[in-house]
């Protein structure tokens, strides 16, 4: 036993090369043979077999079971940090090579590869077994896959347990003797981030969205002015401003696009102005968007009626659609109708996210793609995340194995217990994500488990009625009235006066007014150039620090307080200097109590 150990250790040390040395005197240094240097491989090579031999832990991956998935659980990256925290991998053949990682990479990383799904799920040492989509019949062995695993042993996927579908896999596992965590019900409070696989697929189901918009758009998304013409930029409304929503829009906004947004939660509206996006708003008595969880809710006939008549309104004016609106455990709520298609320009697209669950338009066919009255196209495929295969995988494996950690935690020091796998209710997210334990069925949470700070605060009943707030139905007010469609009464007011102004300053000013009149005008320019353009997310902490640069304006001042007291630009000087001090010392004060913010309170 020793010797082949020994052997074994021999294996892997060669396995990680050094670069080869050349002698400088023996050797042509332009020679390729010497430019080419081997890498130098991770020394974490020669440490797979001790790793193994110590983990506590076994994880299997099988192939989706559901045809067409080219996503994996987890990735060779992850393999390789799960085994350098204490869990081994065992995984089937070929299972990552739908998003382009070999057998070979998974070697490397020091997981076993496995014939088949059912070697996986019969291996002895495997404790969890990890998967993306939910559990079903896997056509190669002919058996659901909860009836695949062991009793004793924890299955973790999507498992959508607010759907009869879900239900039905909750009471399947009960009857197992297994525990079942679902990773869609993880709460989505700010510790619990790192473990959001809704979030970290639903982003790029919201990026890819757009990628197919503008592969079927037949026009530039930004605006060009060009020799051959000038072309407006594309007009995308997003429907819902959740994590995809808000992916959309910053992929949208990258491309150039003139991107608008709505969603029944009006918290949102921050986020979709920080992305760059404009919000369309719609404000009723005592209505919430959101429930405690952070979902959307179901609205009011009321306000569903005025939300349809500002989808017809922006159907007209937007080229691309992008629908994201869901409600968990229901089917997706009808808002884009066939009448708004209708109004739609030859040539637009509308891109149905929620196609899943029936699709957010009237028209959507979950699953394909079409042209519909040779105008529009209707794309309704429920597979953009699998066409990033790679990027899905990487981003749900980086999140596995975040939950691994959180379900094995280290003992404390001067403890000498063995780290195990701990399913402990007591922690909020194993408790709002665990909806099977020992064969007994745990959901739903408690409610203070589920509540997010993304609740939304109760309204004031005696809250005014506002109608549609849109680009496209604003009260024209007297100024913006045009004369002799040259210019607006506004324009001709502001006209008018600077001549006015400027005409007096010309018959008696001095000349050193006019000057320093000169450098006011010209730092205010550069002043709304450089501070107007920043973004809303951006805005509070730049000033804070930026606001710093009024120390100028108080060397100024203390200049002009030379000057006889009680004089004009004496007393003006010592105002510069009050004011000035005013915005420098208040911009440090906010940003240290925004630094506070992100500081850990002592126990």
């Amino acid at each position: 036993f020793a010797r082949r150990k020994s052997v074994d250790a021999l294996v892997d040390l060669l396995r990680a090369k050094e670069p080869v040395k050349h002698d400088p005197d023996t050797v042509d240094e332009e020679s390729p043979a010497v430019k080419f240097v081997a890498p130098v491989v991770d020394p974490f090579m020669g440490k797979i077999k001790e790793l193994q031999e110590e983990a506590f832990l076994t994880v299997g991956v099988a192939k989706e079971a559901r045809g067409g998935e080219k996503r994996v659980a987890i990735v060779p990256e992850a393999a390789k940090r799960l085994l350098k925290n204490g869990i081994r991998v065992f995984i089937q053949s070929d299972a990552g090579e739908g998003g382009g990682f070999s057998n070979t990479l998974y070697e490397d990383a020091g997981a076993k590869i496995l014939p088949n799904a059912q070697a996986v799920y019969d291996a002895a040492d495997v404790d969890v077994i990890i998967k993306i989509t939910e559990p079903e019949i896997n056509e190669e062995t002919g058996k659901h896959e909860i009836d695949m695993v062991s009793k004793g042993k924890t299955l973790i996927s999507f498992v959508g347990p607010r759907t009869d579908d879900g239900k039905y896999l909750i009471e399947k596992a009960a009857a197992a003797g297994i525990n079942l965590l679902a990773v869609d019900a993880i709460p989505r409070i700010s510790r619990a981030q790192s473990l959001d696989v809704l979030s970290s697929q639903a982003k790029i189901a919201g990026y890819r969205s757009v990628v197919e918009a503008a592969n079927v758009y037949q026009r530039f998304i930004n605006g060009e002015v060009t020799a051959a013409g000038k072309f407006d930029a594309c007009k995308i409304l997003v429907v819902g401003a959740g994590v995809a929503g808000l992916a959309a829009i910053g992929a949208a906004k990258n491309m150039g696009a003139i991107v608008r947004a709505f969603d029944t939660r009006l918290e949102t509206k921050e986020e979709v102005q920080s992305m760059g996006g404009e919000f369309l708003v719609l404000v009723f008595t005592s209505v919430e968007g959101g429930d405690a969880s952070g979902y959307a809710t179901t609205m009011s006939d009321e306000f569903y009626a005025k939300e349809m008549e500002m989808f017809r309104e922006q159907a007209k004016e937007c080229q691309v659609i992008i629908t994201t609106a869901a409600i968990p455990g229901r089917p997706a709520p009808k808002l884009i109708m066939k009448d708004a298609v209708d109004n739609m320009q030859a040539g637009s697209v509308i891109v149905d996210l929620a196609s899943a669950t029936g699709g957010n338009c009237e028209l959507t066919k979950p699953g394909e793609t079409y042209v519909y009255d040779n105008r529009v196209t209707i794309i309704g495929c429920t597979d953009l995340i699998g066409r990033m295969s790679w990027q899905a995988s990487s981003m749900y494996s980086n999140n596995m194995t975040n939950l691994m950690s959180l379900l094995c935690p280290k003992p404390p020091k001067g403890c000498k217990e063995p780290r195990k796998l701990d399913i402990n209710m007591d922690d909020k997210v194993i408790r709002g994500m665990t909806v099977v334990k020992e064969g007994t069925i745990t959901w739903p949470p408690p409610a203070d488990v589920t509540k997010t700070a993304a609740a939304p605060a109760k309204k004031e009943a005696n809250m005014i009625k506002e109608d549609i707030v849109s680009p496209t139905k604003r009260k024209e007010s007297v100024f913006s009235k045009r004369v002799f469609d040259l210019c607006s009464i506004g324009e001709l007011c502001a006209l008018a006066f600077g001549a006015f102004f400027f005409g007096i300053v010309a018959v008696y000013a001095h000349i050193t007014f006019v000057s320093q009149l000169l450098y006011f005008i010209l730092s205010g320019f550069l002043g709304y150039y450089l501070i107007w353009s920043v973004e809303p997310a951006l805005f509070s902490p730049l000033m804070s620090t930026s606001n710093s640069l009024s120390g100028v304006v108080i060397l100024g001042g203390m200049l002009m307080t030379s000057l006889p007291r009680g004089s004009a630009a004496n007393v003006l000087g010592c105002s510069a200097v009050t004011v000035a001090s005013i915005n420098v010392f208040g911009g440090f004060a906010v940003s240290y109590r925004m630094l506070l913010m992100f500081k850990a309170e002592k126990k």
